[in-house]
């Protein structure tokens, strides 16, 4: 049975959103697969372009503006992305509540309301104004705003998680 929050939560305004949208957007660049795409590619292309400069710049100029470009795409999609899904699940104006109690996690979101154990997460981690879930046995990752917390309860998820 699922309870009503006590008290607490945050409003999702503009600036809220936006804010969650950063660190949502910063999360997921910071993951070793993004990582990988950020720089690694990026200096493959440049190589390649200084292994067939032999006689002329023009394939290192076109690696160098090709990788410019593919950083910036791969950080503006990744940012939509983030955007559509922040802007999907917390609509501008709508109370998000985070509790823990014991070692249940209860959320109150406008779309839903809903309670996740402990032991169905691999771990829990606070980036900027994010916190960030990882479900145990898997690779998805669920985001809520770290003012969804009091004080007592984000340092009661973090305490449940640092071993």
């Amino acid at each position: 049975m699922i309870i009503e929050p006590t008290a607490g939560g945050v409003v999702m305004d503009e600036a809220e959103i936006r804010r969650h949208v950063g660190d949502v957007t910063r999360f997921a660049l910071s993951r070793p697969a993004a990582l990988v795409l950020l720089v690694l590619a990026p200096l493959l292309w440049v190589w390649s372009g200084l292994t067939f400069s032999a006689v002329t710049w023009q394939p290192v100029i076109i690696a160098v503006i090709g990788s410019t470009i593919w950083i910036l795409a791969l950080v503006l999609m990744m940012r939509r992305s983030a955007s559509r899904g922040v802007r999907a699940q917390y609509p501008v104006g709508s109370r998000v509540v985070a509790e823990v109690d014991g070692a249940v996690l209860r959320t109150w979101t406008a779309l839903s309301r809903g309670e996740t154990s402990f032991a169905l997460l691999a771990g829990v981690s606070i980036v900027g104004s994010i916190v960030a879930m990882k479900r145990r046995g898997g690779s998805s990752v669920a985001f809520l705003p770290a003012a969804a917390f009091s004080e007592a309860h984000l340092d009661a998820l973090q305490a449940a998680f640092t071993r």
